[in-house]
């Protein structure tokens, strides 16, 4: 993915007009600092939908930690229980706010995975949004492109996974949101080769064709005049080629970029800028990969976007944390006291942008 570098700071974004059609910032538009966290906890893989193994303090505890200053919190990958835990933990995040939680399921309760194992102990699972501000209504874009994975209900049948965008407004500003979404992990293939070597090929564009889904959603929340913040897993890492719709021209190539064509987006995410590598950012995953950009050891997939023309300053920056330590699970979810190992196979991931957000109409 070549990315030109362009020098000197971002302009001012009430200057700009998208050229995708959305409206231009108005001139009443405030300037507001937001932070943003995202943390794929793995709560029904690693985690068992248990929430007692410190997951949920540990997670509570990164959310309302003062110098984090969050406003937005996204969960991927979160059992219901867990969910209601971390609702019950963070009921007195900011007391004048009745409204900060929602959840949106992709798998309903009484789920099996392909391995007879029961999904998050019988919970449903999907993810989650909470906000340090009051929340208006949940609004759901569930995709037409399925994930490419699949569930079994309780009478046996095969299901497919579904998924979407989470979102919901705030109340005092309803022209900002705040959104959480989590991309399927397949978009490709794993084929051998004549040569008896495996490859991957485009054979299933699942989280490619999502990508294309929810470009479209955003451009559509921006023709409407509003800004948002979208956190979560995107399956996907800043140099891969599917992402060149989301990331702005003007971000740097990353150091030993592997794709071959230009951005045309028009986000920044707020992990672009770091200078461990301009243009790709901390790692996100636990996972090691070979062959990364700038010599990294393990990838980023997880990410906060922002619209560039959202923007207020150049200001942005976004910080991803090292993985706590739990206490172990055994393959059958039990627990095993005086063991850790860690929370999740994903970092948290905080970002903190000024954005522009216009006055309700």
């Amino acid at each position: 993915m070549r990315k030109a570098l362009v020098a000197g700071a971002l302009a001012l974004a009430a200057l700009l007009t998208s050229a995708t059609g959305a409206t231009a910032v108005s001139a009443e538009a405030e300037a507001v600092p937001y932070t943003g966290w995202t943390w794929n906890i793995s709560g029904h893989k690693l985690n068992h939908g248990r929430v007692d193994s410190g997951l949920i303090e540990e997670a509570v505890g990164s959310i309302r930690r003062a110098e984090n200053a969050v406003d937005f919190v996204s969960f991927n990958e979160i059992c219901h229980n867990q969910y209601r835990a971390v609702r019950t933990q963070l009921a007195s995040w900011n007391p004048d706010n009745p409204s900060y939680a929602r959840f949106q399921e992709a798998i309903p309760a009484g789920s099996k995975g392909a391995d007879g194992r029961s999904i998050c102990g019988g919970e449903s699972f999907g993810k989650a949004l909470f906000s340090r501000h009051q929340l208006g209504g949940a609004e759901y874009r569930t995709f037409a492109q399925e994930s490419g994975l699949s569930y079994w209900s309780a009478d046996g049948v095969e299901h497919p996974v579904m998924s979407g965008l989470l979102c919901a407004p705030l109340v005092a500003r309803s022209n900002m949101k705040f959104c959480s979404v989590h991309i399927s992990p397949i978009s490709t293939s794993d084929v051998m080769s004549e040569d008896g070597k495996t490859v991957l090929v485009e054979g299933r564009p699942y989280g490619y064709r999502q990508l294309v889904e929810l470009d479209g959603i955003l451009d559509g929340f921006a023709a409407a005049g509003q800004t948002y913040m979208i956190a979560g897993d995107f399956n996907a890492e800043p140099d891969y080629d599917r992402l060149n719709r989301f990331y702005a021209v003007e971000v740097p190539e990353p150091s030993g970029s592997r794709g071959d064509k230009p951005n045309y987006g028009d986000h920044r995410e707020l992990d672009d800028l770091d200078a461990s590598c301009p243009g790709y950012g901390e790692e996100t995953s636990a996972n090691p990969v070979a062959g990364l950009p700038c010599g990294m050891a393990r990838p980023k997939i997880d990410m906060i976007f922002a619209r560039k023309d959202r923007l207020a300053s150049p200001d942005y920056s976004a910080d991803s944390k090292a993985i706590p330590l739990c206490t172990e699970i055994d393959a059958k979810g039990a627990l095993k006291p005086g063991n850790t190992e860690p929370c999740s196979d994903h970092r948290v991931l905080i970002g903190r942008a000024t954005l522009l957000v216009d006055p309700a109409t």
